[in-house]
């Protein structure tokens, strides 16, 4: 079963190597396994729910938040999440980006702009954020590597994050014998990785010992309430990618 997650996208800008830009799960690990703030003041670029929720993760560290920056004309997490930094006061602004990290030795401050419909900043619109802390919260892509060695299909499908492998619908790749679950299928949420892990650990039972009418009803089970995550809105490109993964292998047989 390769579970081996995803890597974090990164933003390339001028300063982006100075201390003290961090991914957020380098924040998260920071944080949640060994209790140390990544700094006082953080600039968080990405409002999907990774980058809502670090930010209150933060908040209730003791950090100052200083503002989310977001490049899409909405957010991209849940309204629960970014209502919450809101009425804290943290600014959330959309259609903007970070021009560069300022600092000598370690980060000092951000220069963030506005940016039209072509992604290009906006004359003048130019700001200085003070802060000693830049977080990235810009998107996964599947780590794939392993994947690849072992010889399986792959299929690239954007809505799903990238390259994935080919799988059945018990999370078996075209080589038989390997399952797979989680970012690496798919970004999606954590709730429908672990779906994913628990439907891919039921197929491999089912391949190895054969079928049984308990083991299918677990099957059913967990095929049903995966369904249900991933049927609403912020499902709606995990479904399509999903969707055209199968049309990939019905394609090549």
């Amino acid at each position: 079963l390769a579970a081996p997650g995803a890597s974090e996208n990164f933003v390339t800008f001028p300063g982006n190597d100075l201390p003290g830009v961090y991914g957020a799960g380098a924040v998260q690990t920071l944080m949640n396994v060994y209790g140390i703030k990544p700094g006082q003041s953080v600039l968080m670029i990405g409002s999907g729910n990774i980058g809502l929720i670090v930010s209150y993760q933060l908040m209730q560290a003791g950090v100052q938040v200083k503002a989310v920056i977001e490049g899409l004309p909405n957010i991209g997490g849940y309204l629960v999440h970014a209502s919450k930094i809101a009425r804290a006061g943290v600014p959330i602004l959309t259609r903007h980006t970070i021009l560069e990290a300022t600092g000598e030795n370690q980060v000092t401050g951000a220069v963030i702009s506005k940016i039209d419909e072509n992604w290009q900043p906006v004359k003048n619109s130019e700001q200085k954020i003070e802060c000693d802390t830049i977080c990235l919260a810009v998107g996964l892509t599947p780590l794939t590597e392993m994947l690849w060695q072992a010889g399986c299909q792959m299929n690239f499908v954007p809505e799903l994050g990238g390259q994935v492998a080919w799988h059945d619908e018990l999370m078996m790749t075209s080589i038989p014998g390997i399952f797979t679950a989680g970012d690496v299928t798919g970004i999606e949420e954590a709730s429908t990785a672990m779906l994913e892990g628990e439907l891919a650990g039921l197929g491999a039972v089912k391949y190895l010992k054969g079928d049984s009418k308990e083991l299918q009803c677990r099957i059913d089970d967990t095929a049903c309430r995966l369904a249900g995550l991933r049927a609403g809105p912020f499902g709606q490109k995990a479904r399509e990618g999903k969707c055209k993964l199968v049309e990939c292998r019905i394609k090549t047989v």
